[in-house]
């Protein structure tokens, strides 16, 4: 037995710490202990009820460990290996599954809201979800594969960002400032854009060597010049989609990285009046997590800066709350403090 966050029941609330039991794995399975597990906004949605859930479940989808236990027909090579996991379980046998876009299976099921997740001690998973930390990258930024992964998703699978592009970044948090490092990557300029709120986050960003606006007045639709080539949403707040919506130049792209949670009033003309494309993603693909770990581990991704604070689980209502409130930017979960 061992603490874990727990999922109780459907709808809002209904979050707890608990003693779980996980269970030894199958056929085809690992069970890895968990070294890192990093909080998201979707952990938020999921404890607000926004997201469909099958309680009791263990919360947490971002994750790092160690394989400690292998199932009938898994490799002994794997026994001991540093790994990260994707968040889906598929199916492996649909359409999108064989084409290598397991995010998209039709069967899929989310560890952390219809599995059990990473908020606990060791988590029994799938093999074919592992994916190998490289040699040297440390498992606490290797647990930031996932959310790189889905950055990436957006806007490099075909590449989105090209070099000279004008690109705005609204909503500095995790997700914001990997897009903000991938869109300079690419050979973008790239301007990140928060509220006065966010100041410290956006002293982050301002670190990383990112011009920042928004932060002493908060940025009015009205007062942005359309001339972004590429803007990224990644706030889940509609203030700031229409905002990306007024910034974008004609012909140019929308990406949308960040989570609403619930339906949204959005400017859905000003794609056609402009011409303008939307890119999104949904999850992690395995080509995209094994391209994040290459980066994370060459060090052309900063990852350190992005994490706020590596926590007990037994703080979860503090780390979730400061989450909530964005008053920093990654929380970490170390199952063994």
């Amino acid at each position: 037995m061992a603490k874990a966050i727990v999922k109780t029941t459907r709808g809002a609330g209904g979050v707890e710490i608990r003693e779980v039991f996980t269970r030894p794995p199958r056929a085809g399975e690992v069970t890895m202990e968990v070294a890192a597990a990093g909080v998201c906004g979707t952990d938020l949605h999921i404890m607000d009820g926004q997201w469909p859930t099958e309680p009791p479940v263990v919360m947490g989808h971002e994750t790092s460990g160690t394989v400690i236990e292998c199932g009938d027909g898994v490799g002994d090579e794997w026994l001991g290996a540093r790994v990260v996991a994707e968040v889906l379980i598929t199916d492996g046998t649909c359409r999108h599954c064989l084409r290598g876009r397991r995010n998209l299976c039709e069967d899929r099921r989310s560890i952390g809201r219809l599995a059990d997740g990473a908020f606990t001690r060791q988590l029994t998973i799938p093999v074919r979800n592992l994916h190998r930390v490289p040699d040297g990258l440390d498992l606490l930024d290797a647990a930031l594969a996932e959310p790189l992964a889905c950055v990436l998703g957006a806007l490099d699978f075909p590449p989105v960002v090209a070099p000279g592009d004008r690109v705005l970044v609204t909503g500095p948090g995790t997700v914001g400032l990997l897009a903000a490092q991938v869109a300079r990557m690419a050979g973008g300029t790239a301007t990140v854009a928060g509220t006065p709120h966010d100041a410290n986050r956006l002293a982050v960003a301002r670190d990383l060597g990112f011009p920042v606006v928004g932060e002493s007045t908060p940025l009015d639709a009205s007062a942005v010049d359309e001339h972004f080539d590429v803007v990224i949403e990644c706030s889940g707040a509609v203030a700031a989609a229409n905002l990306c919506l007024t910034a974008c130049a004609k012909a140019g792209t929308y990406v949308q990285l960040g989570v609403f949670g619930d339906p949204v009033p959005i400017d859905m003309d000003q794609f056609c009046l402009k011409g303008l494309s939307l890119r999104t993603y949904y999850g992690a693909s395995p080509h995209a997590l094994d391209k994040a770990l290459l980066l994370l581990a060459g060090g052309g991704i900063a990852a350190r800066p992005l994490i706020s604070q590596v926590a007990s689980l037994d703080d979860w209502e503090s780390v979730f709350a400061q989450t909530r409130a964005g008053s920093g930017l990654k929380f970490m979960f170390d199952p063994t403090l």
